[in-house]
């Protein structure tokens, strides 16, 4: 049943069904105007509930945990900015929409309270959008081989981008199989940075970039996954760490990356086939950089049995603080190098773009500057100037931003879209709770999606 048939059933006096629909009756198209990758069908989401974030708790009554944890479709809305202190993860649900560009003033910021993992993880889970938010947890008091800023288990169509993660001692971002499935996920638009190296992770120095298909178990799925047009800056490694099985190829497009120091991109085929497009990125060596990053790309074939391959094309590998050759592909692998080419999910910029437009959009920032935080800023003067380093500890760069302090838009009516939107916007009253889910102008997308686009500046 399409939005049409929604108009068909308001016209016949049946309203109330049209808050309790089916998330299929909702599922055509992408998940917002722009969504690209793997992970743009992420929509199981709409037609659920608007529920209000109005606290900074860890839990209880108008906490995100409340809005994250609970089952069915719906929208995380937020009337508060701020940071929250986390005594445990967040689990998320599925079909689920966390909608950080609602926040007011410089947004939501996720840190951990002495927890052995990061702030947020996605396992057993399908059809959730995270957009907006800083993901910041911090070493926790004893030692944890598991603080992500981010964490992706067993899970499918997930769309995560405009994230601003930082202060993990594991890895920064995490796909990972355990005996299961990780299919068709974006990370787009986001600062992987500052990620921890000499802090509490048993195995000593860690600081990680990016680690996609680890794996435990057997029978593991894992690939259809898009890297897009994100900044990772000061990671020892993992820039990013790659695996792939025949499920589907990754695909990494248009990203930066920056100051490792030891190396860029490993691709490796240990739990199966690995395909890779490796298209139109920049790697540039930087004040931390070791002689040891001496490709953008490394790859080791290590498993027999498990062809690996990565069609690379329009890439710039260089240095910002030295006249120094740097290769796209290790010369020592570079037979594994393939023209075999295979559809891609977005159209390429050319890499002489990325400098100027990638920095201009990616993190926690949205059309109007706001949310664009002190720690997003440095990471963005450091790449800009050649300066920054890894760091060991949050302390090094300044610690957490302090981010609160900001009332929301009012909302009159209580239907939680803002009274100067609402008057602005033909077919909505402020003084009238206007149902989320409608289309008074027939364009196809409904209230609440319009509004969710034009905070974020989606295309």
């Amino acid at each position: 049943m399409g939005i049409i048939d929604r108009k068909m059933l308001r016209a016949l006096g049946l309203t109330a069904l049209t808050l309790s629909l089916p998330a299929s009756a909702f599922a055509s198209g992408p998940a917002f105007p722009g969504a690209s990758g793997y992970g743009a069908s992420a929509t199981g989401w709409r037609g659920g509930e608007l529920v209000t974030v109005t606290n900074l708790n860890d839990d209880g009554a108008g906490s995100l945990r409340a809005c994250v944890e609970r089952q069915g479709p719906r929208i995380c809305i937020f009337r508060i900015s701020g940071t929250i202190i986390l005594a445990a993860p967040l689990m998320a649900r599925s079909d689920l929409y966390i909608a950080g560009q609602t926040a007011p003033g410089y947004g939501i910021q996720l840190r951990m309270r002495d927890a052995t993992h990061g702030p947020l993880i996605i396992k057993n889970a399908s059809d959730v959008v995270a957009r907006f938010l800083k993901l910041r947890p911090g070493p926790g008091s004893e030692e944890s081989p598991a603080i992500d800023a981010l964490t992706v288990e067993n899970a499918s169509r997930l769309y995560l981008g405009n994230l601003s993660m930082m202060f993990a001692s594991d890895e920064t971002f995490n796909i990972h199989v355990s005996g299961g499935e990780a299919v068709d996920i974006t990370l787009a638009d986001s600062i992987l940075a500052y990620s921890l190296d000499n802090s509490n992770h048993p195995e000593g120095k860690h600081s990680k970039g990016a680690l996609i298909c680890s794996d435990e178990g057997k029978m593991n799925e894992c690939g259809r996954i898009s890297l897009l047009r994100n900044i990772f800056a000061h990671h020892r490694d993992r820039n990013p760490d790659i695996k792939a099985t025949s499920a589907g190829p990754v695909e990494v497009i248009n990203n930066i990356f920056y100051d490792p120091i030891s190396q860029f991109g490993e691709f490796y085929d240990l739990i199966g086939e690995t395909r890779i497009a490796y298209i139109g990125n920049v790697a540039i060596a930087g004040p931390s950089t070791s002689a040891r990053a001496g490709a953008a790309v490394e790859l080791f074939d290590w498993t027999d049995g498990n062809p690996i391959s990565v069609w690379a094309e329009g890439n710039e590998a260089r240095s910002c603080k030295e006249e120094r050759e740097i290769a796209i592909i290790d010369p020592a692998m570079a037979d594994f190098q393939t023209s075999t080419r295979f559809a891609l999910t977005v159209d390429p910029m050319p890499v002489g773009w990325l400098m100027e437009r990638i920095p201009a959009t990616a993190g926690d920032a949205l059309p109007d500057r706001r949310h664009r935080d002190e720690l997003d800023k440095k990471v963005l003067g450091d790449l800009a100037n050649c300066r920054g380093h890894v760091i060991d500890s949050p302390e090094d760069v300044g610690g957490w931003t302090d981010i609160g302090g900001f009332e929301p838009d009012p909302d009159r009516d209580g239907d939680l879209l803002p009274d100067e939107w609402e008057a602005a916007t033909e077919g909505l009253d402020p003084d009238r709770k206007d149902d989320p889910w409608a289309d008074p102008d027939g364009d196809g997308m409904t209230t609440v999606e319009t509004w969710l686009a034009a905070l974020a500046g989606d295309e």
